[in-house]
């Protein structure tokens, strides 16, 4: 069973899940891609021009809020036709977006909020024409929601570098929304029921209302304590203006007070904008995520197409390039102009010819010559710190094994010294009794050879002197003379 699952997911991993119906119904062509990259609506030109335009009509809106105060539309005519004119240029750039998205269009979020407004304007225009003087000057609230074209700049800045920390906080204040929300529930919950009772204490107290005149202004109602609880958590003249006359008057309010500061002031507030700047520093590590994913697919690309002229190079086709070829090779424009890209001169890649020869075999072959490359640009990889760091602790253990051997050699010699010092003690003594035994033996041959002298004169003694015969003379038979 192990096996078959085995087998399952290898196949998995080689050959990735079937699209959808649906993703391959919305499939498109390389055709397609590139004719939307060359339609006007992806124009840079035609995009800062659309920006510019809505910085001005933001700013023609502003100028008339300020200086039109009737309705009617004889009385701001000419902002009438600047609307109108606006108006023209939003409606075609629609078009144009629609032509190159087709209903594709409407599934950005961005486009149907800008078709809505683009909507709204000509409404406004066509009630504004068509009804009379006397009456209102078309549909106030459309006019009032052009204003909110503005954030259509958001999604024309995006990818900006000059304006990355403005697209960083949006970005952040978008993805909280749905927290703001939560957090707006929870405050208005805790706001209200805070009210009720601020209002049960002190709104419906008749000495409340004779000692504080302003008493039915701040807590006559629940809708009344939400607001001063309000001013309260905004800290705006709070103890002035409601928490010293409600001391005065009741002073176990000033317990309320204090809980809603602490748990909406200093609690609910601070955890959104925790979250908020936990988000926005989320988005900005994704950004930087996202960039060195594509600085890495980059400098793959540029060592790929570095090894193609590394191939280029081998005009012997022999598989590898002598010191002399790879010279050659990296004084060339392109193989040049690549190294600066990787933040490596000409000559830190000629002294690292040797480096790169892992085999010394004189020669450095692809393989080599991308490894060394990917080794010595830039910083140190993590993977390459973490090998560096387990070679030096292998390398570390090996030695103390070696030390811990070298003292157990040490150890050993030093009982072999002690064990020849005894045999030196043992061969002295021997040597000593060799020499005495020597100097009796020598001592015994002298003694030898002096009874041999002794018996040598005797024996020739013997020799010569005879025994005489003196019987006549008296002398007993048998007797020797001297």
């Amino acid at each position: 069973m192990e096996t078959i699952r085995g087998l399952l997911g290898k196949k998995t991993e080689e050959h990735p899940r079937l699209l959808t119906i649906f993703e391959q119904l919305n499939a498109e062509f390389r055709e397609d891609i590139i004719k939307k990259r060359k339609h006007l609506a992806s124009n840079p030109k035609f995009n800062a021009f659309i920006v510019a335009l809505i910085f001005v009509n933001t700013i023609v809106i502003g100028v008339e809020v300020d200086n039109t105060r009737g309705s009617k539309l004889s009385d701001r005519l000419v902002y009438f036709i600047l609307e109108f004119c606006f108006a023209i240029v939003f409606f075609f750039e629609m078009l144009i977006r629609i032509n190159q998205l087709s209903w594709d269009y409407f599934v950005d979020p961005w486009n149907v909020f800008d078709y809505s407004l683009v909507v709204l304007s000509c409404s406004d225009i066509v009630v504004s024409v068509t009804k009379d003087d006397s009456e209102s000057g078309g549909m106030r609230l459309a006019s009032s929601l052009r204003i909110f074209r503005l954030l259509r700049v958001v999604r024309s800045i995006k990818g900006l570098k000059i304006v990355a920390g403005l697209w960083l906080i949006i970005q952040g204040i978008l993805d909280s929304v749905r927290t703001v929300f939560w957090v707006a529930c929870s405050c208005f919950i805790i706001i209200y029921c805070l009210a009720v009772a601020l209002t049960t204490i002190a709104g419906h107290e008749t000495s409340v209302r004779e000692h504080w005149r302003l008493a039915d202004v701040y807590v006559g109602s629940v809708s009344r304590s939400m607001i001063t609880l309000l001013q309260v958590i905004t800290l705006d003249s709070w103890t002035s203006d409601i928490a010293r006359p409600l001391m005065g008057v009741a002073p176990i309010t000033l317990g309320l007070l204090l809980i809603a500061i602490i748990v909406l002031t200093f609690g609910t507030l601070n955890i959104l904008v925790a979250v908020m700047v936990e988000r926005i520093s989320c988005i900005a590590q994704d950004s930087k995520d996202t960039s060195s994913k594509v600085l890495e697919r980059t400098e793959n690309t540029l060592l790929h197409s570095m090894a193609e002229d590394f191939r280029k190079a081998d005009k012997d086709n022999s598989g590898d390039l002598e010191f002399k070829e790879f010279r050659r090779m990296i004084r060339t424009k392109s193989m040049n102009s690549k190294l600066s890209l990787l933040g490596i001169r000409i000559d830190e890649a000629e002294s690292l010819f040797e480096l790169m020869d892992v085999d010394k075999s004189g020669t450095v072959t692809p393989q080599e010559f991308i490894s060394g490359l990917q080794k010595v640009k830039g910083n140190a990889k993590g993977q390459d710190v973490v090998q560096l760091i387990c070679f030096s602790q292998k390398q570390c253990l090996r030695a103390t094994r070696f030390v811990e051997r070298l003292h157990l050699l040490n150890d050993k010699a030093d009982e072999i010294q002690k064990r020849l010092n005894k045999v030196g003690k043992s061969l002295s003594t021997e040597l000593g009794y060799r020499k005495k035994a020597g100097e009796r033996n020598d001592e015994t041959w002298q003694r030898v050879a002096q009874k041999q002298q002794v018996l040598l004169r005797l024996d020739k003694d013997r020799q010569l002197d005879y025994p005489g015969l003196n019987g006549a003379d008296g002398d007993l038979p048998g007797s020797y003379g001297i």
